[in-house]
């Protein structure tokens, strides 16, 4: 019979310190797979996504209502086929109206004060360029006299520390307190130039606004312009009623629906060329979902027709409430239709 042979106390207290830090290490390494395990299975999911070919916008050349889109999402259309058809009543009453203010402009074109308050709805439209640069001027030249009001107290804080009589060394002013004198007066100067600037830039903006609306009554005044551009539109979609496909394309995404009213350069639909053969993804995450994206990184995009997609991400471009995330498809299905109806989650 085998005799057992005891351990001394030493031994043993150190067999099971050694159990002890081996049990330590495979919590550890359980408990570091299970959180690589949970961010891996961590997803973050477009709250709206559009798949869609490489290809060209139609935008609505005047105000309207849209009669009818003639042309389903992914039907091939030729160069010239109708795409769009205008509510023909509402582009006569819109021709209708504009040529009334072209009769009221020939009535009133002597008397300036009469134009500002017939045409006050039209205004914002045909002084939206120069208002908005007033309004970046304006704030630019503000921005510039407060920098200007803060160099100014410094400087002058500065000029009075260098008068009292403790600033003085030898009966001549600290040198140190001198340099710093100088290089405010420097930056009061500069500070004072780049106001003038700015003011002058504003009072020139302003001048042209007064000038380009004291002229409102002449034949070639920015609104006697605008509204001539206007009326030929509306002429020339009266004709025909219709917006034609300017080229072979395949048609795309529609952002409106029978009945519609829009504006002038709404976006209507996509067409895409023939030979488009990129198909991009365009999706909306929120801003905490954005975080955890990457440029490069591959994501899944389920089509309408739960058909699972790669496309790896392009771009992410931040937006005042969501981000923007652009994708490619990796090697698109041959049978592929664009959608507005799509998933994208993050691999």
């Amino acid at each position: 019979m085998k005799k057992l042979k005891a351990l001394p106390t030493a031994k043993i207290q150190n067999m099971a310190v050694i159990k002890q830090k081996i049990l330590i290490v495979g919590v550890s390494l359980c408990l570091l797979l299970a959180f690589v395990l949970f961010l891996l299975s961590q997803s973050v999911t477009s709250q709206k996504a559009e798949l869609t070919k490489e290809g060209e916008a139609i935008y609505s050349p005047v105000d309207g209502i849209i009669f009818e889109m003639l042309i389903p999402k992914g039907k091939n259309i030729r160069k010239g086929d109708a795409l769009i058809h205008f509510d023909p009543a509402y582009i006569r009453s819109k021709a209708a109206e504009i040529q009334g203010y072209l009769q009221l402009f020939s009535e009133n074109r002597h008397n300036a004060g009469t134009l500002k308050q017939i045409f006050k709805p039209l205004l914002a439209d045909v002084f939206s360029g120069i208002t908005q640069e007033i309004i970046q001027l304006s704030e630019t030249e503000a921005k510039k006299l407060k920098e200007l009001q803060e160099i100014v107290r410094e400087h002058t804080k500065a000029q009075v520390a260098m008068r009292r009589p403790q600033s003085f060394i030898d009966g001549k002013p600290d040198p140190e307190l001198v340099k710093k004198e100088q290089d405010l007066q420097k930056k009061h100067e500069e500070a004072e130039e780049a106001y003038q600037t700015a003011s002058l830039a504003r009072a020139a903006a302003d001048k042209k606004y007064r000038d380009l609306t004291n002229s409102l009554g002449q034949p070639n005044s920015i609104l006697y312009r605008y509204l001539e551009e206007e009326y030929n539109k509306s002429l020339v979609l009266q004709k025909n009623e219709y917006i034609y496909a300017p080229f072979n394309a395949v048609a795309g995404i529609q952002y409106v629906n029978n009945g519609a009213i829009v504006k002038k350069d709404e976006l209507l639909m996509e067409i895409h060329p023939e030979n488009a053969e990129e198909w991009w993804v365009l999706a909306e995450f929120s801003k905490n979902d954005a975080k955890k994206l990457k440029k490069r990184e591959l994501c899944t995009v389920l089509t309408e027709d739960k058909e699972k997609l790669t496309a790896r991400i392009f771009s992410i471009e931040d937006k005042q409430e969501y981000a923007l995330v652009k994708l490619y498809i990796l090697n698109p299905p041959q049978n592929l239709k664009a959608s507005r109806f799509v998933t994208v989650k993050s691999k």
